[in-house]
């Protein structure tokens, strides 16, 4: 066993240029795959930290649609032996007292806690202690404000206090990193209940009360839930669901697709690798044959070189993978508008990348392994190594290629598969005929040199038409994700404007007076004032029994267009007709039920059964929300107030110019101001820094590929060894054979390069066209990405050939004829 070990190390090492590409390629694939998987499980569970922290230990907690209620209200309930421990909240919105900038920029939410070391209360100190006695600011605003614990921060009409604690990013506390921001975002700050009751003179009033139960604390929630059935005040199970502020679901898609592309090119490397040794070795299996080998051994001898290319790689990749997850964490989470904190999740991924690592190029070698066992001794000993391929394969599968193109006319996810699969066949003949037409340039700039390099492309079309492919799928994948980031800004922002419900969405802490509608109808800007009911939050249950949690908005036929559907007249009527819900789509695929079927929701009345009458599409938290008729909102579900307006403006105006007025009127309960400018750019913020991140994916998977055109251009060059010898003894210098090679592999980089932009165009047409995707994604050219492949391709590839060229050029005149 031992001796069959040495024989595959010697066999797989015998060309040291063509094991290390080889191995490279396996290297590279393993870390990209490594890196991936590390950012999968990293990124999910960042978001779950953040989930958790913001849920804490609180099992319920009681609200109201009026926003505050009466501490003695809920009092004697929470005096209950189920419940083991409570925590008091009162949020107020202020000023920080600063004369430098506006009021929106000054703008602060106050939480007040009446004990800020409870259970129910996660957060991460980074300076200071949880005293009870001063502020908890987030270090992003401690930064802005330059602040220290112990210092003081003064409120406007309010008081002022010193700084007890600096926390790091939580959802409760979640402010703006920069003065821009906070032109539309909040700053949030913690402080003591009593405190916070002081400055406000809000001796007995609660935003709402967070609590702990023991393991009878659902039947307390039951209890409770039929008591404070026909009050202002309501129960909620506190849920773990960020659904509505974080829509990071594309995220792991475009993880698993680079993690597949690096595999597919690796594989091929390995691929292309093990079967030209297999050809070449043809003869070497003939003999050992007829000395008694059986197809067995000589089968197992390949494997064991695989194994030994694979162990190799994986022992080396899997580091630098962790190394490279980190980095591709660190400008991740650098996209996002806060300052997240992660702990890398690499043991469970690097598990699984030595499993892959180990086994996906064993698969790729499959063919050749196979192939070597049922080596002919006879035929092979005849016929030599001829390798040549019959014209009627070319026939069969471009005839295959045309057949699955055809795939672009049929509107189905498999058709992308059938796109890229044609493009894969079809592929020697593109390379054949970007040949022909670049043969004249290349005499010009390389002579005859070039001449012979596009007669010599056609010896191992296959192989090499193939390597251009794998080229050109990853350049089509990778300028498809780019179009994709490029034009969902504009799809995200014309579906926000359509279902926004206005221009300007103000948010007050009081229900709105008609007062306050006189006011706002006063401005010469204002064109309409339409209230905007939002019953939140609402807990319900997916078809699995899990819990979830969303808010539901009021609709009727007369009021703002909230959603997108074709039938939405009819909607509105069957909405009317008995208590049903829309969900947005991003709901309705969470919730995972049918169409007509009914879904569990805790409304502030009690535990109910809804129907779903319909999914539809809307911005309003990215699809995770449902719309329910005003007056069954009312009735039946027992929400009666509203705490937001939306705001239509006149043409010669822009929600700029308003915000800063209406901070001044109505600062005494108004909360916050959000245009429909504000969601566009927080919506498409975090895809805009995408495009970074895409544009290192394309030149790291050009590069992989460019390993693999390096080792296709040394199998080619060592295969024609004799040949190479027969042209330097009739007068070729190393000067024009290095011209040849150089010329056969910009030929494969410059293919592969425009059919990767052909084919990425293709992909982007048809899914433009497609009814699932086309109105989200337009018909729009990555202009700055498609310049990068095409100098990265060819640059690339050049370097390639360079390499494969050195070796050629270097070929012994005098053993290259013996050996031919």
């Amino acid at each position: 066993m031992l001796n069959m070990w040495r024989i595959s190390w010697r066999n797989v090492t015998q060309n040291k240029k063509r094991f290390f590409f080889s191995l490279l390629g396996i290297i590279i694939g393993v870390a990209f795959i490594t890196s991936m998987l590390i950012a999968d499980r990293t990124t999910n569970e960042v978001f779950k930290y953040y989930e958790q922290m913001y849920v804490a230990n609180a099992d319920y907690w009681l609200l109201s649609d009026e926003q505050t209620f009466s501490e003695d209200s809920v009092s004697a309930k929470l005096n209950n032996t189920m419940v083991t421990e409570s925590l008091f909240v009162l949020d107020k919105q202020a000023f920080i007292d600063l004369s430098d900038k506006s009021l929106n920029q000054r703008s602060v939410r106050i939480t007040g806690v009446n004990d800020q070391n409870s259970s129910l209360l996660k957060l991460p100190v980074i300076e200071g202690s949880l005293d009870n006695e001063g502020l908890i600011l987030p270090d992003v605003l401690a930064n802005l404000l330059n602040k220290k614990v112990g210092d003081t921060i003064r409120f406007s009409d309010l008081g002022e206090a010193k700084i007890s604690a600096i926390v790091e990013y939580t959802q409760l506390l979640a402010s703006p990193s920069n003065w821009e921001d906070a032109e539309s975002t909040s700053f949030r700050v913690m402080a003591p209940l009593n405190m916070l009751r002081e400055w406000t003179s809000m001796d007995d009033e609660l935003s709402y009360v967070r609590f702990q139960t023991n393991e009878e604390g659902e039947q307390l929630f039951q209890s409770l839930q039929q008591e404070l059935k026909d009050s202002n005040v309501y129960i909620q199970p506190v849920v773990a669901d960020d659904r509505q502020s974080n829509d990071i679901g594309g995220l792991y898609t475009f993880f698993y697709l680079i993690a597949g592309l690096s595999m597919l090119i690796s594989g091929f490397i390995v691929f292309n690798m093990i079967y030209t040794s297999v050809m070449e070795r043809k003869k070497e299996f003939a003999i050992m044959k007829s000395f008694g080998y059986l197809q067995t051994s000589i089968s197992k001898l390949v494997l064991i070189e695989v194994i030994l290319l694979s162990l190799i790689g994986t022992i080396i990749g899997v580091p630098i993978g962790i190394w490279l997850g980190d980095i591709f964490m660190q400008t991740l989470l650098s996209v996002f508008d806060f300052d997240m904190v992660y702990t890398l999740n690499w043991k469970m991924p690097t598990v699984v990348a030595i499993v892959i690592g180990i086994v996906f190029p064993i698969i790729f070698s499959l063919f050749p392994i196979y192939n070597a066992g049922k080596t002919s001794v006879l035929l092979t000993l005849k016929m030599g190594n001829h390798t040549d391929s019959l014209k009627g394969q070319y026939v069969f599968r471009g005839i295959v290629g045309v057949g699955l193109l055809t795939f672009i006319f049929i509107d189905h996810f498999v058709s992308y598969l059938a796109i890229l699969a044609s493009i894969i066949l079809l592929f020697p003949f593109l390379l054949k005929g970007i040949s022909k037409i670049f043969k004249p340039i290349f005499k010009i700039f390389l002579g005859y040199s070039g001449i012979l390099a596009t007669h010599s492309l056609t010896k191992q079309l296959n192989r090499n038409a193939n390597t251009s492919a794998i080229l050109a799928i990853g350049i089509a994948v990778i300028l498809l994700l780019s179009s994709v980031i490029e034009s969902a800004p504009e799809g995200y922002e014309s579906e926000i404007r359509n279902t926004y419900g206005g221009d300007i969405r103000i948010t007050s802490e009081a229900p709105w007076s008609s007062e306050d509608i006189t006011t706002l109808f006063s401005y010469d800007s204002i064109a309409n004032v339409v209230p905007l009911t939002e019953a939140t939050p609402i807990t319900w249950e997916t078809i699995n029994a899990e819990d979830r949690q969303f808010s539901i908005f009021a609709i009727n036929d007369n009021g703002p267009a909230l959603f997108e559907d074709s039938g939405k007249d009819s909607l509105y009527l069957e909405l009317q007709e008995e208590p049903s819900i829309l969900l947005g789509k991003r709901a309705f695929d969470e919730w995972g039920g049918k169409v007509g079927e009914y879904m569990n929701v805790n409304t502030p009345s009690g535990k109910q059964k809804i129907k779903v009458i319909d999914v539809v599409d809307t911005s309003h938290y990215s699809g995770y929300v449902g719309f329910i008729d005003e007056g069954h909102l009312n009735k039946e579900f027992g929400w009666g107030n509203s705490f937001d307006m939306l705001l239509t403006l006149n043409s010669k105006y822009n929600g700029e110019q308003l915000r800063d007025q209406l901070w001044k009127d109505f600062n005494g309960h108004l909360s916050k101001v959000k245009t429909v400018e504000d969601e566009i750019k927080s919506t498409t913020s975090a895809l805009s820094g995408m495009n970074e991140l895409i544009l290192i994916m394309l030149f790291l998977i050009i590069g992989l590929a460019s390993i693999g055109t390096a080792n296709t251009l040394l199998m080619n060059t060592l295969e024609r060894t004799s040949e190479i010898g027969t042209m330097r003894a009739i007068g070729f210098t190393r000067q024009q054979v290095r011209k040849m090679v150089i010329g056969e592999g910009l030929l494969i980089g410059l293919a592969g390069v425009i059919g990767g932009v052909a084919s990425g165009v293709i992909l982007l047409y048809v899914i433009s066209k497609s009814k699932l995707l086309g109105d989200f994604i337009s018909f729009q050219m990555p202009i700055n990405n498609i310049g990068v492949a095409l100098i990265a391709g060819l640059l690339l590839s050049l370097f390639a050939s360079w390499i494969a060229s050195t070796t050629a050029s270097k070929t012994n005149i005098l053993s290259s004829l013996k050996e031919g």
